[in-house]
This record gives C-alpha cells, sequence and structure tokens, in this order.
C-alpha cells in the first residue's frame, strides 16, 4: 500500500482551510453575544496573524488566549468602532432619504466615516491583537496612521470588508447560494486576507523591534 505524504501541499493545504474554518465557528459562536464581539475579532486576528507570518499556532489556544487576556481592550475598541459606524450608517441613511445640497454633504461625510472606520478598525484589531498596547484608542489611533502609510492595503481591506454586502446588493441570489460557505470560512477567510495585506507593515515594525504580545500568560 503506498504511503500517504501528509506533509504534502494537497494535505498542508486541506489543514489550513480546517483551521480556518474551525477559527469562523469560534469567531462566531463568541459574537453572538455581541458585547464580546470585539474580543472574538481581537482572537481571530491573533491567529490569522501568526498564519499570515507563518508561525506555529494552535487555533483554539490561540483564540481563547487573547480573547482573555485584552477582553477590555477588544470590547472598547469595538464599543467605539460600533458607534462610529452606527453614526456613519445613520447619516448616511438620512442624507440619502432627499436629494438636497445639504443632504449631498452628509452624505459624503458619513460615507467617509465609514470608510475610515472600516479601515481604521482592522488596522487596529490586527494590531491590538500582535502587539502591545496600554490602551485601546492607542491602537486605533496606529490604526488611522497605518491606514494613511499603506494606501494600497487599505483599499485591498475594504474590499475584504464590503464585498459581501455588495454581492447580496447586487447578486442575491449569488448571496443564497454563497451563504453557507461563508457561514464556515467567510470571516476567518477575510480576515486572513486582511492579515496576509498588513503583513509587510507588520514585518516592519517588528524589524525596527517593536514589543509584540506575550505569548504566555504571566506568571
Amino acid at each position: 500500500m503506498k504511503k500517504t505524504n501528509i506533509d504534502s501541499p494537497f494535505y498542508r493545504a486541506m489543514g489550513r482551510i480546517g483551521d480556518l474554518v474551525f477559527a469562523n465557528v469560534l469567531w462566531l459562536v463568541c459574537c453572538l453575544p455581541v458585547v464580546t464581539a470585539g474580543a472574538s475579532t481581537l482572537g481571530l486576528f491573533t491567529v490569522v496573524n501568526k498564519m499570515a507570518a507563518k508561525e506555529d499556532y494552535t487555533v483554539r489556544t490561540d483564540f481563547f488566549k487573547a480573547f482573555k487576556r485584552d477582553f477590555k481592550q477588544g470590547t472598547a475598541l469595538w464599543l467605539v468602532i460600533f458607534v462610529c459606524g452606527f453614526a456613519g450608517y445613520r447619516g448616511l441613511h438620512t442624507a440619502t432619504a432627499q436629494d438636497t445640497a445639504s443632504n449631498g454633504i452628509l452624505a459624503a461625510a458619513s460615507f467617509l466615516l465609514l470608510v475610515l472606520v472600516g479601515c481604521c478598525g482592522s488596522w487596529g484589531f490586527a494590531l491590538l491583537a500582535r502587539f502591545s498596547y496600554p490602551k485601546a484608542l492607542l491602537a486605533l489611533a496606529d490604526g488611522g496612521r497605518m491606514t494613511l502609510a499603506n494606501l494600497l492595503p487599505s483599499v485591498g481591506i475594504l474590499a475584504f470588508l464590503v464585498w459581501l454586502p455588495l454581492l447580496a446588493k447586487a447578486a442575491p441570489a449569488w448571496f443564497v447560494y454563497l451563504a453557507p460557505l461563508m457561514l464556515l470560512i467567510g470571516g476567518s477567510g477575510s480576515a486572513l486576507g486582511m492579515a496576509a495585506l498588513m503583513r509587510p507593515a507588520f514585518a516592519q515594525l517588528e524589524k525596527a523591534g517593536r514589543k509584540e504580545e506575550e505569548t504566555e500568560d504571566p506568571e
């Protein structure tokens, strides 16, 4: 009988897909109370950051270690992003209800706010998951700086954020067909794509001596 090579590219790829499915399930389940969505997203970015950096990782251990370690910071960051995002959404919704000059200004400002929230929030979560920060708002501020300093990756990050809502709007039938797959791997797959786009910038920070999060719990 021919011996199976578990180190082959096929088996490695299947293992990576399995890890992404597991991470996505953990993320979705831990987001269900809503208030824990920030800590859950932080745990997800901790895992995909290691994947993008080609480091050793264990999905369950790394996810819940980050979830517990930075629960307060992740929740604070999530609340700021949620409030700003909701304000942008309501402003855009209000502005599109009536076509006037003042509403056009409101629509543009609200759209810009949503773009900034998406990009800065994604960078902020990834930074907080990878590096040590005393306060969540500092990670969000750095997220803003990274957005401006890395415009092309930030456009790609924005694409990962909006492609699913745009698909639901433009092609509802395709959205329905892909919904089961998205439930399995959509969130973690998009997060891994973002982490891959952020990886060159993170590598520069690490080369410059930026302190990473502790990998072990303090005694």
